[in-house]
């Protein structure tokens, strides 16, 4: 996973402010981030704002595989880094205070481990499961259908979870259709903290009874708690990616199918017998190039990443594409802090019932400024292609394609061509006088006690340009959080 916290400032200053609590700013936040990281690619004493016994490591571009295998180092890796010197002054940090609003190019920081394999939170869930015998219980391909709540004349309080296991969501590989569940229930000791993601904790919530009592009525659920803003101001950075085809292959990708079996995958194959050094120890990302669209704005909120691959965004079939095409190179255009508010809504009563998801693309008032950003950057990265040594091996254009030159074309090509994997915000934090706050700042549901939600879903601003740093950041928060709140509680 791409691993840059750069761009938050606003978004965490803002929460500093609105719950009047600096444990929220920017700067404390950074404490968070050396908590849980592993830095493998600098040294302790000249780089304060990083962490170093986490359990969250971090690595760059492995020089080591082009060591291991020079013929990595064909005359497209050469240009294209040698092109990528020339995409403006180097940001020496992405991810402590000083790099935060920086413009320029940077050699992004990924959460890969020093074997060149991913370090993710299941590495965390199964280290802690491994440390502590018997406290950390998992219960895979199970759904969690229902939050059981206790509706007492004084309040309604949390008290665990329904669970259906062997169920699973329509978007699931081993969803077989909807089926009546056989649920059960898991209850807790202290509190219930949801953490089921941007899409899933919002219908959790609905259909536990507790959302925007006009859309609960029309599936029969019995309004709990009336919370208007579940499943509202859904967020996602758009993005759009500029294809290239090369007239060569890079040959750091041949015979690369990226499959998952060895015996039809010879890159993985090579992979598990070399030290994991060839293409698949690489994040997919070289390099990242931060720029600002408007001197109005407050901070730099374009990031345009370039990968040596064809990469037309996640639509189906991409990972095909990729394979079939190793001569392609895409710049990926990030706007960050959009305007677009889009919405989740239940289509039913079931927890298998599919969801209404409606991302609402660039239809709020600052979509036109956000087209005109993107426009703007893709032009910037077509110039600089065709401006720089990766240039001379370019073959053609795939997309937009050559033919697409003005203003209006190029919008089009991004309305149809816009894509985004950072959604979150349907359950945002927010101050008491704000009708739409599902969360307080301290991550608890208002109106029930002892549930809190601690996910993406709880952002009330897509942050910055990567939001899963971030969000670990935010869970080391909530758990000191649970900490403090069980403290009192034992008093």
């Amino acid at each position: 996973m791409v691993n840059i916290i750069a761009g938050t400032r606003q978004d965490y200053d803002r929460l500093a402010i609105m719950f009047n609590d600096q444990t929220w700013s920017r700067d404390n936040m950074q404490n968070y981030f050396r908590r849980i990281e592993d830095n493998l690619y600098l040294v302790p004493l000249l780089a304060p704002d990083h962490g170093f016994d986490g359990w969250m490591k971090t690595s760059t571009l492995p020089v080591d595989v082009f060591v291991a295998n020079p013929t990595f180092l064909d005359a497209q890796v050469t240009a294209l880094f040698a092109s990528l010197l020339l995409a403006g002054l180097p940001i020496l940090d992405l991810n402590d205070l000083a790099g935060d609003a920086a413009t320029g190019v940077n050699t992004i920081s990924v959460t890969v481990d020093e074997t060149h394999q991913r370090s993710s939170v299941r590495g965390r869930l199964a280290a802690v499961q491994q440390s502590h015998p018997g406290q950390l219980h998992l219960s895979l391909d199970t759904l969690a259908t229902k939050i059981l709540l206790c509706n007492s004349d004084s309040n309604i309080t949390a008290y665990g979870v329904q669970i259906a296991p062997g169920a699973a969501l329509p978007v699931a590989s081993n969803f077989n259709g909807k089926v009546t569940l056989h649920v059960q229930n898991v209850t807790s000791r202290h509190e219930v903290i949801i953490s089921a993601g941007v899409f899933q904790t919002p219908q959790l919530l609905m259909l536990s009874g507790i959302g925007d009592e006009s859309q609960l009525s029309q599936f029969g659920i019995e309004s709990v708690v009336h919370l208007p803003g579940v499943g509202n101001n859904l967020q996602d950075h758009d993005e759009v990616a500029v294809n290239w085809r090369l007239k060569n292959n890079f040959t750091l990708l041949n015979g690369c199918t990226f499959l998952s079996d060895p015996i039809k995958d010879p890159c993985l194959q090579d992979w598990l017998t070399s030290d994991h050094e060839n293409a698949y120890a690489f994040a997919g990302i070289f390099d990242a190039v931060i720029t600002q669209s408007s001197s109005s704005l407050p901070a730099p909120d374009i990031l345009t990443y370039y990968i040596p691959a064809l990469f037309p965004g996640f639509f189906r079939g991409v990972p095909q594409e990729v394979a079939d095409n190793p001569n392609c190179l895409t710049a990926v255009v990030l706007k960050g802090h959009p305007s677009s508010r889009g919405m989740v809504k239940l289509t039913g009563s079931h927890p298998q019932d599919p969801l209404d998801i409606q991302k609402l693309h660039f239809q709020a008032p600052g979509g036109p400024a956000d087209i005109a950003a993107i426009r703007d950057a893709i032009k910037r990265a077509r110039s600089f292609v065709e401006s720089t040594p990766i240039g001379l091996l370019v073959d053609t254009e795939i997309a937009p394609g050559s033919n697409v030159t003005t203003d209006d074309e190029i919008e089009n090509f991004i309305y149809n061509r816009v894509f985004g994997h950072h959604a979150c915000c349907t359950n945002a934090i927010g101050p008491d006088d704000d009708p739409n706050a599902v969360l307080d700042g301290n991550f608890k549901v208002r109106g029930v006690d002892k549930l809190r939600v601690v996910d993406v879903s709880a952002w009330p601003n897509v942050p910055g340009f990567f939001i899963t740093t971030p969000t670990y950041m935010n869970s080391e928060k909530a758990a000191d959080v649970i900490l403090a709140a069980a403290a009192v509680r034992a008093v």
